[in-house]
């Protein structure tokens, strides 16, 4: 696979799941709980850290 993701849940339990793409990612996330808080951390393909938070199964976006 080629990203590894580090998945962080509301309780602080982690654990790494590897996957193509963070769409296939986070699909997994919500198939085994569509009501899913935490965190998710990867690198991406230009080695920039990157960090999603998800709320209630949805993806919480900055307001600018």
């Amino acid at each position: 696979m080629r990203y590894t993701y580090t998945i962080t849940d509301a309780d602080g339990k982690s654990e790494t799941v590897k996957n193509m793409s963070w769409k296939k990612a986070f699909k997994n996330i919500i198939v085994k709980d569509n009501k899913f808080n935490g965190s998710v951390s990867y690198t991406n393909k230009k080695d920039n850290a990157q960090t999603k938070v998800i709320k209630n199964g949805k993806i919480q976006r900055e307001k600018y």
